[in-house]
Parts: C-alpha cells; sequence; structure tokens
C-alpha cells in the first residue's frame, strides 16, 4: 500500500433513496461508479526516460452504500473510426505494477489473485483485481484509483480515460518506480508531455488529449436497493463527441446518456456503464471484432451465479445507422436488439432511443433560418424509424427514450436543432483581442456568465454576423467577468460589447457542451427514467 497524502477533498453527500438498507442482493456485483468508460481510441507510445507511468482518476459512488470492489483492466480498445470493433492494440504486453484505491483519502491496495500487479497481453481480455482490505465506500461518495504500470520505451499501451484535471484528476510519467512514486506522494502536476490538447476534441495521438490505462468495468457488491443498473450500447451521438474532459460534470459525466442517467430526479442517480464508443454503429455491434466487451460481461455473470452487473439495456445506437432506404436503417437497429436478446435472454429488457436529426448551418447554427436539413433521410426516414419505436412496431423493444422530443426545437422546427440566439443570451464578450498571426490563440474579456475551459461560445461580432470560439484558457479577474483565451487565432474584428451565445453543434451531428447541458438534459424529463424501472416502482424508492 502506498503512504501517501494526496489532498484529495473525498467527502458524502446524503443517500436520498428510501429502500433497501441491507440492499435487494447485497453479493450481487453490480456496476457502481460514475465516470467507467471501456478502452477506445489510439494508442500512446512510452518516450525513451518516460516509460513508467500512473493515473489519478476519481469516480462517484452509486446513491448507496458499496463494497466488495472488484475492477476489470482490458488488452485492448475500440476503434473509434469503426467502432465498436475491437481492434485498437498496443502490440506488447503492459505490466500492470500496482492499483490503489482511495478511500477517505486512504489508499487500500490490489490484489490480481494473489499478487500485487498483472501483465495484460496484447489482445487479451484482461484481468480482474480486488481489494481485500478496503472499507465501504458511502452513498454517492467520491473515491480515487490510482494505477501504476509500465512498457518499454517504444511500446505502447491503449486505455479508457482522459484526465479531468477540474476534477483533480492526473497522468504522470517517469523513468523508474522511485521517480514515479515520488511524483505520485507530491501529487505532482500532470506530466507536461502528457498535459497537451486538453480543449480538443478527441481525434488522434497528435492532435488531442492524452489517454491513460485505468480501471474500465467497475462492479462491487453492496445496498443496491432495487433501482434500474444500465449498460448502454451507445455511439458518439450519446457519448458526448464534442466534449472534452474539461467540461465533464462533478461526477466525472460526459455526453447527455451520462449527465442525464446520473442527475438526481426522479429515480435518483442510475448507475450505468457505457460500452460504445465515439464512431460506434450498431451494425458492427455483437459481430466479428467486437466481442470482447460482452465476454468480460459474461466474467461478472460468472461471479455473480448467473446474473449479470445491470438490470436493462439501454440502447442509444440508432443515428449512425441512417441510410436513404428506411427500411435498412430500420433492420440495423433491429437487429443489435435482437442480437443484445440472444446473447443476454430473451427476459432482458432492453430500451431503445429516439434518434434525434442532423442538420446544416449557414451562420454556425446562430439563427434559425439557417438551418436547413435533409428532408428525404432527416424528416421523412427519421419520423419513421421514430414513429416505429415509439409504436414498437417492429422493433421487439421493452420501452423508449423519447431522446429526439428533448433535443430538437420542438414544437417550433421539430426536425431541427434549436438555434443559439433562440437558446438566449448567456453574456458579452467585453472586450477582445485578436490574433496576430503567430500566437497560439487570441482572446477576449467575457461577462454575464462563468465559462469553462471547454466551452463554446456564439458570438455575434458584428450586428447579425456571427463567430464560434471555444475557450481554452479562463482567468477570473475577481469582478465578475473573466479573460478567456480561444482555440482559434484570428483577425476579425468584433463590435463592442458583443451578445454570446451557447454553440450548438460544429456540424450538425453531435452537441457542443452547453447544448447538452442547457438544453437537452434538462428537456428530457427525469420522470423517463421509471421505463428503464424493472420492478415496481413503489419496491425501488419509496
Amino acid at each position: 500500500m502506498l503512504g501517501l497524502s494526496l489532498g484529495l477533498s473525498l467527502g458524502t453527500s446524503t443517500n436520498t433513496s428510501n429502500g433497501g438498507g441491507g440492499g435487494v442482493e447485497p453479493n450481487r456485483y453490480m456496476f457502481f461508479a460514475s465516470r467507467t468508460r471501456m478502452p477506445s481510441g489510439f494508442t500512446m507510445p512510452a518516450a525513451s526516460g518516460l516509460n513508467y507511468f500512473a493515473s489519478k482518476l476519481k469516480f462517484g459512488n452509486a446513491p448507496y452504500k458499496t463494497r466488495g470492489f472488484r475492477f476489470h483492466f482490458s488488452g485492448f480498445a475500440m476503434n473509434e473510426g469503426l467502432g465498436p470493433q475491437e481492434t485498437i492494440l498496443p502490440g506488447n504486453d503492459v505490466v500492470i505494477d500496482g492499483v490503489d484505491l482511495i478511500i477517505g483519502g486512504v489508499a487500500y491496495p490490489a490484489v490480481f489473485g494473489s499478487n500485487p500487479g498483472v501483465t495484460i497481453a496484447s489482445g487479451a481480455k484482461g484481468a480482474w483485481c480486488d481489494f481485500p482490505t478496503a472499507p465501504d465506500i458511502d452513498a454517492e461518495a467520491d473515491f480515487v484509483v490510482i494505477t501504476r504500470w509500465h512498457v518499454n520505451a517504444g511500446q505502447n499501451f491503449v486505455g479508457p480515460y482522459r484526465i479531468q484535471k477540474h476534477r483533480g484528476e492526473k497522468f504522470w510519467a517517469a523513468a523508474d518506480p522511485t521517480a514515479l512514486a515520488a511524483l505520485i506522494s507530491a501529487d505532482a502536476p500532470v506530466t507536461p508531455s502528457l498535459d497537451v490538447f486538453y480543449a480538443i476534441p478527441a481525434g488522434n495521438q497528435s492532435n488531442s488529449q492524452q489517454i491513460c490505462y485505468g480501471p474500465d468495468m467497475m462492479v462491487a457488491k453492496g445496498e443496491w436497493d432495487g433501482r434500474p443498473v444500465v449498460l448502454s450500447p451507445a455511439d458518439s451521438i450519446g457519448y458526448g463527441r464534442q466534449e472534452v474532459s474539461a467540461t465533464a460534470d462533478a461526477r466525472g459525466n460526459l455526453g447527455w446518456e451520462s449527465k442525464w442517467l446520473d442527475a438526481d430526479g426522479d429515480l435518483g442517480r442510475i448507475p450505468h456503464m457505457i460500452i460504445g464508443c465515439p464512431s460506434a454503429q450498431s451494425a458492427r455491434e455483437l459481430t466479428t471484432s467486437a466481442f470482447l466487451r460482452w465476454d468480460i460481461l459474461d466474467d461478472i455473470k460468472a461471479f455473480n451465479g448467473g446474473k449479470y452487473p445491470f438490470t436493462v439495456v439501454l440502447n442509444q445506437m440508432g443515428t449512425n445507422d441512417n441510410n436513404a432506404t428506411t427500411a435498412t436503417w430500420k433492420s440495423r437497429i433491429t437487429s443489435l436488439i435482437s442480437r443484445i436478446k440472444a446473447r443476454l435472454g430473451s427476459d432482458m429488457k432492453v430500451i431503445q432511443c429516439t434518434i434525434p436529426p442532423q442538420n446544416s448551418s449557414s451562420t454556425a447554427f446562430a439563427i434559425s433560418a439557417g438551418i436547413s436539413v435533409n428532408a428525404a433521410i432527416w424528416v421523412t426516414g427519421r419520423n419513421s424509424i421514430n414513429a416505429d419505436i415509439r409504436s414498437n412496431n417492429g422493433f421487439g423493444h421493452d420501452g423508449y427514450i423519447d431522446v429526439d422530443l428533448a433535443w430538437t426545437d420542438n414544437p417550433a422546427n421539430p426536425d431541427k436543432f434549436r438555434a443559439a440566439t433562440d437558446l438566449g443570451q448567456i453574456g458579452t464578450m467585453l472586450s477582445y483581442t485578436p490574433g496576430d498571426g503567430a500566437s497560439v490563440l487570441s482572446s477576449g474579456v467575457l461577462g454575464g456568465f462563468v465559462p469553462r475551459v471547454g466551452d463554446v461560445i456564439v458570438v455575434e461580432y458584428q450586428p447579425a454576423t456571427y463567430g464560434v470560439r471555444t475557450i481554452n484558457a479562463v482567468v477570473d479577474n475577481g469582478n465578475g467577468t473573466y479573460n478567456a483565451g480561444f482555440t482559434s487565432n484570428s483577425a476579425t474584428v468584433f463590435q463592442a460589447n458583443a451578445a454570446t451565445f451557447w454553440a450548438i453543434s460544429s456540424e450538425g451531428i453531435h452537441p457542443q457542451p452547453g447544448y447538452i447541458d442547457h438544453w437537452i438534459v434538462p428537456r428530457l424529463p427525469q420522470s423517463q427514467k421509471a421505463t428503464l424501472a424493472t420492478e415496481p416502482l413503489s419496491a425501488v424508492i419509496g
């Protein structure tokens, strides 16, 4: 066990549920942690002299006590271009040197069988660890996991996570275990070579935030009270393709799906595990090269004597399966529902999400008149698909979540995103310093709202003329204004006190962070969580 003093600011919050003091099935391993995800993206190379690594990741507990923790580490990642195919491999062994679960500022070491670490072969399903000395984690409390691993210089690793620095997460690299331990003990700043492209959406290793290793599927026993626990095959629409780590909420969630499920409304926070990734397509899920994640689920089923660590499947996929032939589009979604039920059992409840549209815009989505939509696919075809989802006409699902109604400018423009100006002004750009052609970024002074790194805003830089800026630096001036740096470099002249708005989308497919946080999630009723329940509501949350 590491003797660490990390200043983690861990705490607990009140358990808002009224159910099950001792747990419905206290010995059943269930998904419980916020912010978890399966590996996807690209391989990470180790530089000479920086081939020992550690990640410090922060998670939020379920809304009930948990114990008996068991974490999984994979030897593969999903391909974000052809996801969810599991074809991104390091090509070499990755050696896990140790894992510590930090509860209340105290570190509890993992064991892989009887060893503190394990070797994960390239392409392997992976390995499980336990924490035999760890105490209970209180309802909704934060906890931290520190994973230490190494590869040889020039070798690669894959991983699930991009660190969220505003939540205290870290990513370190060093030349040897002693130097790495010193960084961990000091809770040192992120290693500079790993601290790049923080406000850039996921791309490749040379143009987006770096990926670190850590546990993916995390399960625990405890005082589960019967509320739904969700497994979700998802794609870039659900995961939040245009979000970056800095726009994660207080419990680490990204994307409308996790932010909605983890919101404390109606049935309360719903523990969940998303097993898709950006660019996923349902036609590829549970087919060739997309089975390893499901095999890991079977491991947990074996731990549980025949029960999975979730109670319901929420299928968010469908948008990326669009086709000019509506029947083809529909069959891609319904075929996945059939494959899920064949794999998990016909009695497994599968809930389908409705499909939001894709749009284009000539005005940066600033005004509704500048937003257009392909009528054949995104009006006629999509509305036919959604009508069949809502009526369960040939779908074979067990209910639906109406994402489309929350996503669109319904009822005024039911096939379009809501325009930025219709969403409402959020503040002003009090002054602007244009780029000089050489600077990394230009900057401005913002007022009227609290900007975050990763936020994307629309600015009316001249009357009825709009531009988009992504914020990658924020300094609080202490007087209600903020100096903001932008990722783009422009010589554009801005009018004084230019109105600012939340940006809607960069390409009419994926929502920007502000649109997720201030439009989609608030408009998707928390009451729809009842659709996920497999028990009478009175038996779930009193």
